[in-house]
């Protein structure tokens, strides 16, 4: 992997370990914020899988996803495909909770289970790099 690469897959994975220990705190902290830390989990992943679509030098749109970068992930290593389900369910969190007129916040529930696989698939691309 050329250098410029290798940097810009260390930058996707750092701001996806970011944003994943964001939403701990958030989800899990004295004042949980479930809204944003759920938000934050579907970020992480999402970066990750743009950190693995990056390192393997395929160009991906400029999408939230999850799902449609799982797939072009399981297009090349057929393994991404165990991430499907998490991928799906964490879509949603890119817009769902972030606007007024919008439901406020997931039940406590589904923000732990939005962390659970966006450290899923966080942990997945950083063994697999």
């Amino acid at each position: 992997m050329t250098p410029d690469y290798a940097e810009a897959v260390a930058a996707w994975l750092a701001k996806a370990k970011s944003d994943l220990d964001t939403a701990k705190v958030l989800i899990r902290g004295d004042e949980p914020h479930l809204d944003t830390g759920s938000y934050h989990c579907q970020q992480a992943a999402e970066k990750a899988l743009k950190a693995w679509l990056t390192s393997r030098k395929q160009e991906f749109r400029k999408t939230h996803d999850l799902f449609e970068l799982a797939s072009q992930c399981a297009e090349i290593e057929p393994e991404f495909e165990v991430l499907f389900e998490s991928a799906r369910f964490l879509v949603p969190f890119a817009t769902q909770f972030r606007y007024p007129g919008d439901v406020f916040e997931p039940p406590l529930e589904e923000a732990l289970r939005a962390l659970q696989d966006a450290t899923k698939i966080f942990q997945f691309v950083r063994q697999d790099l």
